[in-house]
């Protein structure tokens, strides 16, 4: 299966030398419409996204959460860490096992 990845253009670009397929956005309708594109030929098995798009585009994404696939991964951008990949990873947990065994100590 492939692996994509979206964000802004600076901040995706160099994925590509390394297989995945970037889809740049600069708009909340774009990172919806680029997830409608992937989703359409399951061909996608993870989907990266930009801790910063992630958040403008929330909606989207909820719509494919609890679809096996493709996994939707949030990562941090070109700007640095916001703290809403681990957020997102946390919930990912708990949702598929029921308990927070990651995070447990942290607050």
């Amino acid at each position: 299966m492939k692996v994509g990845i979206i964000g802004s253009q600076q901040s995706i670009l160099g994925f590509k030398s390394i297989g995945l397929t970037p889809f740049p956005v600069s708009s909340a309708e774009e990172v919806k419409a680029s997830l409608e594109d992937i989703t359409k030929n399951n061909e996608y098995g993870v989907i990266f996204i930009t801790e910063d798009w992630a958040k403008k585009s929330q909606s989207s994404i909820d719509e494919y959460i609890n679809r096996p696939l493709p996994a939707i991964i949030t990562i941090p951008s070109q700007q640095g860490a916001t703290g809403e990949g681990m957020r997102n990873l946390r919930k990912i947990t708990e949702r598929a096992i029921g308990s927070d065994i990651l995070f447990k100590n942290d607050s």
